[in-house]
């Protein structure tokens, strides 16, 4: 799985946390603003909401949590999934959020605390756990493009998500190595 963003979000529409990994930017208020109509729509029109929504090439995943006090939403949005991956990052940040369970429940407006605790806490967490996709010969000669090695222990679920971007930067789209890595990439969903 190449996450590309991370953001939580409660159930009024303002989104303390959000994290970019991958080379996708977008802002976090008009995804919470978007996020929170979409939920209550289809919460309207069918009586539950959705657990992911697909886009081309994008898929952004949905877990509901509470805290106590109110509602949130975990949203990843990814490239490629696996379940066994999404399990493991889902747990991971439970735990953060568990564990930082006070910051949420006297969270009003303000987001900068929030996210700087909570996001640094999960973007650390996050690179204890291994890449799953990219061999690690793989992933060191894409970073050797900038003249690294990089070492085993860096190899994990937050590096991963620039390794395609920096295969990007290096060649031309057309070069043949970026479709051997475009046809990689597709072969994980």
């Amino acid at each position: 799985m190449i996450i590309h963003n991370i953001y939580i979000i409660n159930s009024d529409g303002i989104c303390p946390v959000s994290l970019t990994l991958g080379s996708i930017e977008a802002d976090p208020d008009l995804i919470a603003g978007i996020f929170t109509a979409s939920q209550k729509f289809w919460g309207e029109v069918t009586g539950e909401t959705p657990q992911s929504i697909s886009f081309k090439n994008m898929n952004a995943y949905i877990k509901p949590f509470s805290t106590g006090e109110k509602d949130w939403y975990l949203i990843l949005i990814s490239e490629a999934e696996k379940p066994e991956i999404l399990k493991k990052v889902e747990d991971t940040i439970f735990k953060i959020i568990e564990e930082k369970k006070e910051l949420f429940e006297k969270f009003f407006a303000d987001t900068t605390d929030i996210n700087n605790i909570v996001g640094g806490a999960i973007l650390e967490s996050l690179t204890l756990i291994p890449c799953p996709h990219i061999g690690k010969g793989l992933f060191k000669t894409v970073c050797e493009i900038d003249g690294k090695q990089i070492e085993p222990k860096y190899c994990n679920c937050v590096s991963m998500a620039t390794c395609k971007t920096k295969i990007r930067e290096y060649h031309k789209e057309d070069s043949s190595i970026v479709g051997l890595f475009d046809k990689f990439f597709e072969s994980l969903r």
